[in-house]
């Protein structure tokens, strides 16, 4: 089995599929962290060389090799934020996985990534109220997807990593 988790950026899927991985006693991989290692360049390096629909397309890319070659009796994937906007990732993940989406509020979202937002290609360059704007518009524009490939969703906002923990454990 094949455990993703998704949802927006600053919601905590790192964290939590990582200790997921932990509890469970088995693999975890980040997909960011999977195709920086191999493009040999970091995530907001490929965005600003080669461009968004280019680092959509690894995207996929990636996901689909994670999947297919998995052999793992279980692995936790943590996925980008973006990476459900695709179809083909959609159908991967609804298909193959046991998607969760970790959904928190626009105002838990935008005080956690106002203080990450360097590293967040997306955001880096916004100011204060630009970035709640460009929070709210990819938001809305990412919704739908995390909400077709959730088997489970759980509420990121005011629960601490182990009562999430607890809530995917107890659903699997």
């Amino acid at each position: 089995m094949i455990i993703t988790l998704t949802g927006f950026m600053g919601v905590g899927k790192s964290t939590i599929a990582a200790r997921l991985a932990q509890h469970l006693f088995c693999r975890h991989a980040d997909l960011d962290h999977e195709i920086e290692t191999g493009e040999h360049m970091s995530v907001e390096e490929i965005f600003a060389t080669r461009g968004e629909a280019h680092f959509r397309h690894l995207e996929e890319r990636y996901l689909s090799n994670i999947i297919d070659s998995c052999t793992d009796k279980v692995m936790v994937l943590s996925l980008g934020g973006g990476a459900i906007m695709s179809p083909v990732n959609q159908k991967l993940l609804k298909d193959k996985t046991y998607c969760i989406y970790l959904r928190a509020s626009i105002e838990t979202m935008a005080a956690r990534l106002s203080k990450a937002r360097k590293s967040r290609p997306l955001l880096k360059d916004k100011s204060e109220d630009e970035l709640r704007t460009e929070i709210e518009r990819l938001f809305q524009a990412r919704e739908p997807g995390y909400e077709a490939v959730a088997k489970l969703v759980v509420n990121a906002d005011k629960n601490s990593v182990h009562d999430i923990l607890c809530t995917i454990i107890n659903s699997i």
